[in-house]
């Protein structure tokens, strides 16, 4: 697949959709390492706006303009602004714009649309292997959004996949060199409400290495408009800022042994964190920047695309996430063999799994359960009540492995008899495997 991937050049995009902003990453498949889109050919202007401009009526012109284009037709007096269009999406909230009403689902696909017109400079949409999107919170209504948004771009045949900022840190990480991640991690992200911090560790004893994300939330730093302040109260607020971030960090590197520190945001600044800077930069490496969890996502995509040895040896663990490997161990002419059916490290949402098997000895099989905590592996009995095996490979069942949220595993297995001669009975049985018991 990788080798069809680089004869063509494809490409995956990290897509971060903030409801303040979002930006784009891309790497292309002879690229080690990912590039972001910037609004101006040679500088770094990663950040797009998240808003929307519906222009006055015009035949001449488009309706819609984005981003920091949007931002200056509205100072232009040109149209009306449509904010918190991630927010809308989440809450399916409508809009009335001129009397016409526009649902949240058609402005996002607008913003989504828009944009990846705007990648189109970097990389053809027909180039497109796959898009991961990211967000800081979402929910099963948003992520249906974005999907319909990506349909209405013209993105054919690309894989759609979700990443949380803790997937995107962790694939970003783990694509450095080892020794920017030898002990713990640290990331300060710094928007409105204030800064999160997200704290990676992993546990080396287990195969694979178990890695975890703690997050704290500080909405004690959210930042304030000064434009209106006098240069003495500016300075004061900005010590005070210095202040805090110095007690946060203080407080978070003497509990851990931390190895770098990323500061992302545009509310980072020397001009004002110099205690704070300071004081993290002793036996550490600090490093600034904005685009972490664009890239991360489009390392994520290319590892869902083509899996590296990394995905295999590294497996970031979460309360939405399985903590186990299952399979089922099956005959395969005079051996037996294990088949993975869902993999430890799956977003619930994700999980999910299809086929077939036939049944030569009973109308029993036995699921792997091999947790990643090291803990020993467990097997899990189903029984298909009322199924009688023939004994000659004419019992054939389809099974399907889904979850509907984070707590349990679901099977679903269906009679599908075989051929003319065995007709399917219609029987359904279904299991649930809660998560407690594989976790």
């Amino acid at each position: 697949m990788f080798t069809d991937m680089l004869k063509r050049n494809k490409a995956v995009v990290g897509f971060d959709l903030g409801n303040d902003y979002a930006q784009i990453s891309y790497c292309r498949a002879d690229q080690s390492m990912p590039d972001t889109m910037s609004l101006v050919m040679g500088e770094e202007q990663y950040n797009i706006p998240t808003v929307l401009c519906r222009r006055r009526r015009n035949d001449t012109a488009d309706a819609w303009s984005v981003g920091t284009e949007a931002l200056k037709d509205v100072s232009d007096k040109a149209g009306v602004l449509v904010e918190d269009l991630v927010l809308l999406a989440k809450n399916n909230v409508s809009v009335k714009l001129e009397d016409e009403d526009f649902s949240a689902d058609a402005l996002l696909a607008v913003f989504i649309r828009k944009t990846l017109a705007i990648l189109s400079i970097y990389v053809k949409s027909e180039d497109i292997e796959a898009i991961a999107f990211t967000m800081r919170d979402m929910n099963a209504q948003l992520m249906e959004a974005v999907k319909k948004a990506v349909e209405t771009a013209g993105i054919k045949n690309a894989r759609l996949y979700f990443f949380s900022h803790e997937d995107c840190f962790f694939q970003y990480m783990i694509h450095q060199p080892q020794e920017m991640w030898i002990h713990d991690v640290l990331l300060y992200d710094y928007r409105g409400d204030g800064i999160k911090s997200y704290l990676l560790q992993m546990n080396r004893k287990t195969n694979p290495v178990a890695c975890f994300i703690e997050t704290n939330l500080f909405p004690e730093m959210k930042p304030i408009d000064l434009t209106q302040k006098t240069e003495a109260a500016k300075s004061a607020f900005y010590r005070q800022l210095d202040a805090e971030l110095l007690e946060i960090a203080k407080e978070q590197c003497g509990a851990n042994n931390i190895t770098s520190v990323f500061l992302l945001g545009d509310y980072f600044s020397r001009e004002w964190c110099k205690e704070a800077l300071r004081y993290l930069c002793r036996e550490r490496r600090v490093f600034q920047g904005n685009n972490l969890f664009s890239k991360g996502a489009c390392y994520g995509a290319r590892e869902k695309v083509y899996a590296s040895t990394l995905s295999t040896s590294y497996v970031y663990l979460s309360d939405e996430k399985l903590r186990a490997n299952i399979g089922i161990t099956c005959d395969r002419g005079q051996e037996e063999i294990y088949f993975p059916i869902l993999n430890a490290g799956t977003n619930w949402y994700d999980a999910k799994r299809e086929f077939d098997v036939i049944l030569t000895k009973n109308n029993t099989f036995i699921l792997n359960i091999a947790p990643v905590d090291g803990s020993k592996t467990r097997l899990a009995k189903i029984s298909l009540e009322g199924l009688k095996v023939r004994g000659n490979k004419t019992n054939r069942v389809g099974l399907r492995f889904f979850m509907e949220d984070s707590q349990a595993v679901q099977i679903e297995i269906t009679d599908k008899g075989f051929g003319e001669f065995f007709p399917s009975t219609g029987r359904i049985w279904k299991e649930c495997l809660p998560l407690e018991v594989i976790s």
